[in-house]
């Protein structure tokens, strides 16, 4: 399974700190996230920064990153302020 870690807004969003997901790709790992937590939407999930085992993953090819069995997939909602 892959521990997927909620932190920011998003965690206050979807009212969960933590979910435990299947193996499979990043885009497949946040499908399942949408079906698990329909109060968050795939504009929130696109927009979110990501770390694969504390590693940062950017770009459209993080979408493609194969997640396996004991990953953490940290999503982290960018801040702003003024």
């Amino acid at each position: 399974m892959i521990i997927v870690k909620f932190f920011g807004l998003i965690s206050v969003d979807s009212n969960i700190r933590q979910l435990l997901v299947k193996e499979g790709t990043v885009r497949q790992v946040l499908n399942e996230v949408m079906q698990s937590c329909p109060n968050i939407s795939e504009q929130q999930l696109m927009q979110v920064i990501m770390f694969v085992n504390k590693l940062h993953i950017s770009g459209k090819k993080r979408f493609s990153v194969v997640l396996k069995n004991g990953d953490e997939l940290a999503l982290i909602s960018p801040s702003s302020g003024g």
